[in-house]
């Protein structure tokens, strides 16, 4: 099932795209999991909760944070990538990330 995925920036702006039934298919559900853990870990992120368990959503909205706007507008192969494991992580149909509350959507 493809994917609409939707960010929005910390100043309001959005950019939607859509994820193909094949870009999804690049990753199984483990291997997106394993893709965005390496990706968030590269990136230097940090947990949002460091007593808790790093969730998929933690990983989806703080990677996107350690990324500047230019490389999503870009469409850049690592923005292809990063909306394919999401995408493959959560199989869901849409999903908004949105930075300005650090949060994930449905």
């Amino acid at each position: 099932m493809p994917c609409r995925i939707i960010m929005l920036f910390s100043d309001g702006q959005e950019l939607e795209t859509l994820v193909t039934d094949a870009e999804i298919a690049k990753f199984t559900h483990d291997t997106a999991h394993q893709w965005l853990g390496r990706e968030f870990e590269e990136a230097g992120c940090v947990p949002s909760n460091p007593m808790g368990k790093l969730l998929a959503a933690d990983k989806i909205v703080t990677l996107a944070k350690s990324r500047t706007r230019a490389v999503f507008e870009s469409d850049s192969a690592w923005a292809r990538d990063y909306y394919a494991a999401a995408a493959a992580a959560l199989d869901k149909p849409m999903v908004m990330v949105n930075l300005l509350d650090h949060t994930l959507s449905f």
